[in-house]
């Protein structure tokens, strides 16, 4: 009976953070969990990316890889909230700090209302300035 109480209780904090998580907090736990194949599904497609000064437009799939590259290249390691702009429903912005094994990183994304949900419009990665 304990271990069921114990399991319930586990699940409620466990689901809870997803429960109130808006899409801004949520690609910070994506990057946070190197999860970059369910990062893409929020993508619109195309998309337009920027790495290190490199722009470029993709479509999801290619969205995918050129991410997936990167943080293969830069496996993340700590992953802050920088900065959260969501007084517009149909527009969102996010700016996290990814601290990765080999450099600190600022990653900007926006969200735009797309049909009836949010898709990640823009996404820049570029190294932390001192």
């Amino acid at each position: 009976m304990k271990a069921r109480y114990l399991l319930l209780l586990i699940l409620f904090f466990a689901v809870m953070p997803l429960a109130k998580a808006d899409p801004i907090d949520g690609v910070v736990w994506l990057i946070k969990q190197n999860n970059i194949h369910r990062l893409a599904v929020l993508f619109d497609s195309p998309i337009e990316i920027t790495i290190n000064g490199q722009v470029e437009t993709y479509s999801r799939p290619q969205a995918e890889v050129a991410l997936t590259k990167f943080f293969n290249e830069h496996k993340p390691v700590k992953v802050t909230l920088l900065h959260k702009v969501n007084s517009n429903q149909k527009f969102l912005f996010g700016v996290a700090i990814v601290k990765t094994e080999n450099g600190t990183f600022r990653i900007a994304y926006t969200f735009n209302q797309i049909g009836g949900g949010m898709k990640i419009i823009e996404l820049r990665i570029e190294p932390e300035k001192k």
